[in-house]
C-alpha cells in the first residue's frame, strides 16, 4: 500500500474514532486558499479541526512532530475561513492532531 492510500485508510479510522467518542463530523478534506484540513468535527459546541497523521513504520517521527509551523498557520487561516463563511465566530475551536499507527 502506497502512502497516499495509507494516509487516506488513516482518516477514515480517524473518523471513525472520533464518531465513536460522539464528535459530529462536519467536513472531510476541507480546502482553500492552499489550506486543507483532514477532519471538522464538532465535539459537543466546540468546532475542532483535525490534522491526521498515519505513521505505519516504528521509526518514523510522530505524527504531532510532523505538523510543522507552517502546517499550523495554513491550518489556522483555512480554520478563520471555515468558521467566518459558515456563522460560527461566536464558537469555540481547537485544533487536534490524530495519530493512527
Amino acid at each position: 500500500m502506497d502512502s497516499y492510500a495509507e494516509g487516506k485508510l488513516g482518516e477514515v479510522r480517524a473518523e471513525q474514532y472520533l464518531a465513536g467518542l460522539g464528535y459530529t463530523i462536519l467536513e472531510r478534506n476541507f480546502t482553500c486558499y492552499g489550506s486543507e484540513i483532514d477532519l471538522i468535527a464538532a465535539d459537543g459546541s466546540t468546532i475542532v479541526f483535525i490534522e491526521v497523521k498515519t505513521r505505519v513504520r516504528a521509526l518514523a517521527s510522530s505524527g504531532r512532530e510532523a505538523v510543522t509551523p507552517a502546517k499550523k498557520r495554513r491550518i489556522c487561516k483555512g480554520a478563520m475561513y471555515y468558521m467566518m463563511r459558515r456563522g460560527l465566530m461566536n464558537r469555540q475551536a481547537r485544533f487536534d492532531v490524530v495519530e493512527i499507527h
